[in-house]
């Protein structure tokens, strides 16, 4: 997504699943949770299967007569953008899939999604009785997730992916068996997963390149030689203003130890487990690994760091973007994050310090060679849910195909090769170049309102139509090798992907063994609703406690015993049942 607001309210990312994409053009900022990896609105040309829903109207390629599709939305910032006289009810999208797929869309209900608007609408359709649309889509938190499931108006989806879903579909879900892991009920698949771009959260250790350089530097590749770093950033004026005013490390704890920029997670993870989720110990058992004494070793690393002024003391009131801001403003020397992040949030280090130059390096190793980052999750940012009534069940699932055939990945020379559709993301210049610049050509944008760039992508059910899971990573690596782009998708990418946005895919890449994967992914457990909020209290006052010396490491002991009594070992029996039913 381009907009920082909207990025603010896309991502949670702890238990959940790595949530977002962005658009293409070069024109905004990308987020964790949806991250678009090249251009949305880029097709695919992999053939998937056309199986016939027998006596239901489709003919193999649309259904004839058309058959009728209701569905509800949530209008978000990137949805909202129409051309004069369109709206999410007509637009080039609902007039397109009417044509090519006999499908007419047609909406229940329609909210603007600022402050939770969709989701709340949703649960309140649920609490009272609400009928539930033909399909439902969701992204977001699992609460409400569960709560469709449980609500027992949407049908399980197994025999309607066996029999309707597309080779490419179906090739994406295979990558990882966790993906149903959170909406398997008694055995049965109850929503059909919306595919995201893979190892998009992942992250890299960013550094100032002009600092090296400036004290002759070399990037660090131990825990080791990232202290001595961080000790010349903070005392040897890297910034060369004559006061002692930098900092190693950007940081934000303020939601935990485990987050999706920012992040400190991979110093624990150095030291061999991950707070904040459930990792997997040696004998197959889930552990909450903020109660693994090897954080001990972390925390007391965190400990010396603040202490020594490698980390701001104002870390534990910043979250991921507040963190971010001790870099941006050129006061720290490295930041932990995603590949994106050159599209958002650097560039305002580049308003501030013109001069400044950044790179990615590899996660440091700690004292035994262990290097550990969250990340690894399933490639998912959303669900589809399809009410046991509805007279088409098979219908999102000929859509969905659709976009993965046409959309995802197109060949050259078809029809979507340059984007959704000429004069709404796209227009052709005279000499055959392709712009999206819609202020410099209005005349080949009609309609399009204060020169705003129209992506109908974003109006699809599946809000950005169809993403290849593995798609994204690949492309990036082979440009990052050098290889040439060509297919559209790759010379979209090579179009407005910076070099330090394409570099930092290859090193995320070069170190994807290293991800620790949060193996809980079910709905809150029966003692989790009543015991969570404490329970986290206790973790993150104790951990914010010992990091600032206000507490001694012993109190990690005392905390793990009272997490235990208070309800973190009935949790923790739960959360093993859980995952023994759906492994």
């Amino acid at each position: 997504m381009r907009m920082k607001k909207w990025l603010l309210a896309a991502l949670a990312l702890i238990m959940t699943f790595t949530l977002a994409a962005c658009t293409s053009g070069g024109n905004g900022a990308p987020s964790a949770a949806n991250n678009d990896g090249g251009s949305g609105n880029r097709g695919s040309s992999t053939g998937s299967s056309n199986v016939g829903s027998g006596s239901g109207g489709w003919n193999g390629t649309k259904y004839d007569p058309p058959i009728v599709l209701t569905t509800v939305k949530g209008l978000d910032q990137n949805a909202a953008v129409f051309k004069e006289g369109e709206t999410i009810e007509d637009n080039v999208h609902t007039r397109l899939i009417k044509e090519r797929l006999g499908i007419e869309i047609k909406y229940n209900w329609i909210v603007t999604n600022t402050n939770d608007g969709y989701k709340n609408k949703l649960r309140l359709e649920l609490s009272s009785g609400g009928e539930m649309p033909d399909v439902v889509v969701y992204r977001g938190d699992m609460e409400t997730v569960n709560l469709l499931i449980d609500s027992g108006q949407f049908m399980a989806v197994d025999e309607l992916l066996e029999q309707y879903a597309g080779e490419e579909y179906k090739k994406g879900l295979e990558l990882d068996p966790t993906i149903w892991y959170p909406i398997t009920r008694d055995g049965k698949k109850m929503a059909l997963p919306i595919l995201d771009y893979a190892y998009n959260g992942d992250q890299a250790l960013w550094i100032r390149e002009d600092w090296l350089r400036k004290l002759n530097l070399k990037a660090p590749t131990t825990l080791e030689e990232m202290e001595a770093v961080m000790d010349a950033f903070v005392n040897q004026d890297p910034d060369g203003n004559g006061v002692k005013d930098t900092i190693g490390l950007a940081a934000g704890f303020k939601n935990g130890f485990n987050n999706w920029m920012t992040d400190i997670g991979f110093v624990f993870g150095a030291f061999g487990t991950m707070p904040g989720q459930w990792n997997m110990t040696e004998d197959g058992t889930l552990m909450f690994g903020s109660i693994d004494p090897r954080a001990k070793d972390a925390l007391l690393t965190l400990n010396r760091w603040l202490e020594r002024g490698y980390i701001h003391q104002d870390s534990a009131l910043k979250d991921e973007v507040g963190g971010s801001e001790f870099f941006t403003k050129g006061q720290a020397g490295m930041m932990v994050g995603p590949n994106w992040i050159p599209d958002w949030p650097l560039p305002d280090l580049k308003r501030n310090v013109p001069e400044a130059e950044f790179k990615a390096y590899p996660l440091p190793a700690g004292p035994t060679g262990l290097i550990g980052s969250n990340g690894g999750n399933p490639p998912v940012n959303g669900y589809i849910f399809i009410n046991k009534n509805s007279k088409h069940p098979e219908a999102i699932l000929h859509y969905y195909n659709w976009f993965f055939d046409n959309m995802a990945n197109p060949e050259p020379g078809s029809e979507f090769e340059n984007g959704f559709a000429e004069g709404y993301d796209y227009a052709i210049l005279p000499d055959g170049s392709i712009t999206s610049d819609v202020a410099g050509h209005r005349e080949l944008f009609p309609g399009n309102v204060d020169d705003q760039i129209v992506n109908p992508i974003y109006y699809t059910l599946t809000y950005e139509g169809a993403r290849i899971p593995t798609l994204y990573a690949e492309a990036m690596v082979k440009l990052a090798n050098g290889h040439p782009p060509e297919t559209p998708y790759e010379k979209s990418l090579a179009s407005y992907r910076t070099k330090e946005n394409i570099n930092a895919m290859k090193v995320i890449m070069d170190q994807k063994d290293i991800r620790m994967k949060n193996y809980y992914t079910g709905p809150l457990t029966e003692t989790m609703q009543s015991k969570n909020e404490l329970l986290s209290k206790m973790v993150n006052e104790t951990y914010t406690k010992i990091v600032y010396g206000q507490a001694p490491i012993e109190e990690f002991d005392t905390m793990v015993q009272n997490w235990l009594n208070s309800g973190g070992e009935t949790i923790t029996q739960e959360v093993n049942d859980w995952y023994n039913s759906v492994k």
